[in-house]
C-alpha cells in the first residue's frame, strides 16, 4: 500500500474515532477540555467526579485518537516527503511533540481523577501545570499544523482548500484560543473539535483524489 492509500485509510479511521469520542462526550456530559483549565483544586476535583466514568471512556479513546493522528501525520510526511514539499520534517516533529504532550495531559488528568475518588485533592500548582501543558499541547499543534498547510501541493481545488484551512483556519485557531474571553472557552472548544473532523474529512477528500508520484 503507498503512502498516501495509507494516509487515506488512517484518516478515516482517525476520524471515527474523534466521531466516537464526540459522542461519548454528548451521551456522558464528559469532555477532556473541562480540565485543561484552572480551577481551584476542590473544584477541579468535583470537575472530575462529575462525570468519571465517562470521563474514563474519553481518555482511553484519546489514547487511541492520539495514535492514529501520529500514525497519519507520519504517512503524510513520508507522502509529501516523495513530492520534494517543504517543511515535511519539521511539521512532523512538532505533531510527534503534540502526540507526546497528548499521552502526558491524558495520564494527568486520570491521575487527578483517581486522587479525587480516594479523596485526596491535587495541588494548585498541579493544576496550573495542566493549564500550561495543555496549552503547550495546542500550540505545538498549530505550528505543525500551519507548517503542514504550506507543504500541501496547491496545484488543484482541493490542495488548495486544505493548505488554507490548515495555515489560515489554524492561526485564527490560536489568536482566540488564548485571546478570546474566558466564557467563551466551552464554545470554543465544542468549534475546535469540529474544525479537527473537518480537517480530516478535506485531508481524506485530498489524499482519495490525488495522485501518486510518478
Amino acid at each position: 500500500m503507498s503512502p498516501r492509500r495509507l494516509a487515506f485509510v488512517l484518516a478515516i479511521a482517525t476520524s471515527a474515532v474523534l466521531v466516537a469520542m464526540v459522542m461519548v462526550s454528548v451521551v456522558t456530559g464528559a469532555t477532556q477540555e473541562a480540565h485543561e483549565y484552572y480551577s481551584p483544586p476542590r473544584a477541579y476535583a468535583v470537575g472530575l467526579l462529575a462525570h468519571a466514568n465517562g470521563l474514563r471512556l474519553l481518555m482511553g479513546l484519546d489514547l487511541a485518537f492520539l495514535v492514529l493522528y501520529t500514525a497519519l501525520f507520519a504517512t503524510l510526511a513520508k507522502f509529501l516527503t516523495e513530492l520534494g514539499r517543504p517543511f515535511v520534517r519539521l511539521a512532523l516533529a512538532f505533531m510527534i511533540g503534540t502526540a507526546v504532550l497528548d499521552a502526558i495531559e491524558d495520564h494527568q488528568i486520570i491521575t487527578a481523577l483517581d486522587l479525587a475518588q480516594h479523596g485526596e485533592l491535587v495541588s494548585e500548582t498541579w493544576v496550573a501545570a495542566q493549564q500550561v501543558l495543555s496549552g503547550t499541547k495546542f500550540a505545538l499543534s498549530y505550528v505543525g499544523l500551519v507548517l503542514f498547510g504550506l507543504a500541501i501541493p496547491r496545484t488543484r481545488k482541493l490542495g488548495i482548500v486544505l493548505a488554507v484551512f490548515l495555515t489560515v483556519g489554524t492561526l485564527l485557531t490560536a489568536v482566540l484560543s488564548l485571546g478570546a474571553p474566558p466564557d467563551l472557552r466551552a464554545n470554543l472548544d465544542s468549534t475546535r473539535w469540529l474544525s479537527f473532523l473537518a480537517g480530516f474529512t478535506v485531508l481524506a477528500l485530498w489524499l482519495r483524489t490525488e495522485p501518486d508520484p510518478s
